[in-house]
């Protein structure tokens, strides 16, 4: 009886220390760091998919942009991959979104084709998520009032390189960082080439 009262005993001790980590009320919400997402889910595709490509990643952040709050913090994420691109063996191609939403991961798969994006490679992206968040508060421009950012290669008749979007076509003010080099655009480099 000493025993089951004694183990009882360390049980709620043990539970009330791991408890008073939140008694201040406030919980600390752990960074999320796009591109360690971004890894964990092309390793996820490398391990159930034979052939994919990489379309694009989503963030919406936890604030507006344009916000004195804002610090670029991330509340969800979602990968665009597309698989059996370049097999020829495929019976089926499939546009698999992998969404993080915290801890939480949803993998969703439709039958089909994306359009409209250039496949994203790795090597091309030079600048990290924060630095381009970095490069857009550091920009003299108005920031876009939006929670809104893409890595995407945009689809046009110029190529460019991928580029971090913030904001999206129901902003009235979108601007371009470029994920390559940093520079920030208020237009879209498949669309439009600097004035010479």
């Amino acid at each position: 009886m000493k025993k089951v009262l004694f183990l009882m005993m360390a049980a709620v001790l043990l539970l009330g220390a791991t408890s008073c980590s939140s008694c201040s009320g406030e919980k600390k919400q752990k960074e999320v760091i796009v591109e360690d997402v971004i890894k964990a889910d092309i390793d996820y595709m490398n391990n159930n998919y034979d052939s994919y490509v990489w379309y694009e990643s989503s963030l919406i952040l936890n604030d507006y942009i344009d916000e004195e709050s804002c610090d670029g913090s991330v509340a969800s994420i979602e990968d665009i991959f597309q698989t059996g691109f370049m097999d020829t063996d495929a019976t089926e191609h499939l546009v698999v979104m992998i969404k993080h939403y915290g801890e939480l991961m949803k993998v969703d798969t439709i039958s089909g084709a994306w359009l409209e994006d250039v496949v994203l490679y790795n090597d091309d992206i030079k600048i990290t998520y924060k630095q381009a968040f970095e490069r857009l508060m550091e920009a003299n421009c108005p920031k876009p009032h939006t929670k809104f950012c893409v890595l995407r290669n945009p689809l046009g008749p110029y190529s460019c390189n991928p580029q971090y979007i913030f904001g999206n076509w129901r902003d009235d003010y979108i601007l371009f960082v470029d994920a390559t080099t940093g520079e920030v655009r208020d237009y879209n480099p498949a669309f439009k080439q600097p004035e010479e």
